[in-house]
């Protein structure tokens, strides 16, 4: 792959907030995690395991754990300033045929040099599981389909109970969730900050150190972005 098409790739990549419930082929899921497992690691610890979910029950269980726990995190956000209350995303993640669980084992930590290990071990472990996930979303995009981040699978009420659900063991850890599906919308174009303002030659350049109210104003953006349908 040339560097054009690489770019391309990764424009395309997108959460897609409105999927299909038809079903996709067993190959595309197989291809999805087989890029995952080629994804880099710490020290090359690997630490990842894939649960792929079609029953319709479990995936109804999990839509409710999901749902009850977002419930009270929109509540939360009448807390907030109103102009920075995150807007609940559209649950058409709810509807692919296809969840694939990132699970991560925190033992393979232990393959990592031992300073890594005590200082910096989980931010190393999160960082492998990331990248994993995030060769996912490319495949997904390779192979014509959407997919959406759900990462509230991962918060300790939602994850134990899926740990319950599924099997899996006390253990291990569930990193975050990708529903994969046929697109069912074309998103718009994103809010991307410009290379000039992210970009630093050999020292940090102080007069691109944003202020509070340039940070704050990025966000209320990105909010009201999202607000337009």
């Amino acid at each position: 792959m040339d560097y054009d098409s690489l770019l391309e790739l990764v424009k395309k990549r997108r959460s897609i907030r409105k999927l299909k419930s038809d079903p996709i082929p067993d190959e595309y899921v197989d291809k999805i995690i087989e890029v995952a497992r080629w994804a880099p690691s710490g020290a090359n610890s690997q630490p990842w395991q894939f649960i792929v979910i079609k029953k319709k029950e479990l995936k109804d269980k999990i839509i409710e754990l999901i749902n009850e726990h977002n419930r009270l995190g929109n509540k939360m956000e009448d807390a907030r300033e109103p102009e920075l209350r995150f807007i609940p995303s559209p649950s058409g993640w709810a509807h692919a045929p296809v969840f694939i669980l990132v699970v991560g084992d925190p033992r393979t930590k232990e393959a990592y040099p031992l300073n890594t290990t005590l200082m910096r071990g989980k931010e190393t472990f999160i960082s492998s599981l990331a990248s994993a996930f995030l060769y996912m979303t490319l495949a997904v995009s390779t192979l014509g389909l959407g997919g959406q981040w759900v990462s509230a699978i991962g918060v300790p009420y939602v994850q134990s109970l899926t740990k319950s659900l599924l099997g899996i063991p006390r253990e291990m850890e569930i990193y975050d969730m990708l529903a994969v599906a046929y697109p069912d919308m074309e998103p718009r174009p994103r809010i991307v900050r410009s290379r000039d303002e992210l970009v630093h030659h050999d020292y940090y350049d102080r007069a691109k150190y944003p202020s509070d109210q340039q940070v704050k104003d990025f966000i209320v953006a990105l909010l009201n972005w999202k607000k337009q349908k």
